[in-house]
This record gives C-alpha cells, structure tokens and sequence, in this order.
C-alpha cells in the first residue's frame, strides 16, 4: 500500500504508511542479539580469549588451577534485568514508529554490555569472589577477571 492517494471529485485523501509496512515487514523477520566473549577475541598470543571466559563465568572442577566461578556475563544481566529494559523502553517506540526492530535488539545489547562492564568496576557487584594472595602477587593487582584487559575488552554483541 505504501503511499496512497484517493480523489472522488469533492475530497482527497492522502495517506503514507510505508513505515507501517516496513514495521510489519521488521516484525516478520527475526531478530536476535548475542552479548559475551566471540570466537573472533584472541589474545595476544592468539589463544581464544572465550576459552579463558569461560573458566571464570562457568568454574572449572576438572581443570587445576583454574580460578573460581565468577559469572561475568549471566549475572550482571540477570541482575540488572530492569535497569537493561529501562535503557531501552527510552527508545523503544521511537525504533518501532520507524519500524527499525532490529534497533531495538541493538539497544538491548549495548545495555547488556554496559552493565557487564560495570560488572568489572564493582567486583560483579560485590559478588566475584576475590582473588587468591598468590594470583594478586602474580599479577600485581587484586581487582578479579583482569590482568590486561583483554577479556574486558572482547565483551561485545551482535544483532541478527
């Protein structure tokens, strides 16, 4: 339908829903946001930087050495749920009147990320257990989940 135009000699009536066919059109595509460590994060040496996340967001029982279960992803999200949704309920409607959905997934993986970061700044929130004297003795710092910053620095996300 799009724009439109209709004239019967007396009246005229103009219309524009080309928007609200690109929303339908938005809303009958699926989307989806991905947050956390993807496999394209290497370190320095070119290991996969996911690997090493993973250790700390899930623990390890088979792996010695490894440091305890520091949930760095699921937690900072499950814990400021209402926060990330405030975030973007801000711009919500406006995506949607423009029927750019995909913007809306956008917005909810830039918040993830935000709180995930603050997640580092707070020690997970006071939750991540600290770090054992040898690990600070070695390292040289006591804050948990950074040496140099390269998992830090591969949280990222991806909209589809």
């Amino acid at each position: 339908m799009g724009k439109f135009q209709f004239s019967d000699g007396q009246s005229e009536i103009h219309g524009d829903f080309s928007q609200l066919e690109n929303l339908i059109k938005e809303l009958k595509t699926d989307h989806s946001v991905d947050v956390g460590v993807f496999e394209t994060a290497k370190t320095p040496e070119g290991k996969q930087v996911a690997e090493y996340g993973a250790y700390n967001e899930f623990g390890s029982i088979t792996v010695a050495d490894r440091p305890p279960k520091r949930s760095f992803i699921r937690m900072p999200i499950e814990t400021k749920q209402s926060e990330i949704s405030a975030y973007v309920d801000k711009h919500a409607q406006e995506h949607i009147e423009k029927g750019d959905i995909k913007a809306v997934f956008e917005d909810i993986g830039i918040a993830c990320e935000s709180k995930i970061q603050e997640a580092f700044d707070t020690r997970g929130f006071g939750a991540w257990k600290p770090n054992a004297g040898s690990t600070v003795k070695q390292k040289g710092s006591d804050a948990p989940l950074i040496v140099d910053g390269t998992l830090r620095k591969a949280i990222t996300h991806r909209t589809k």
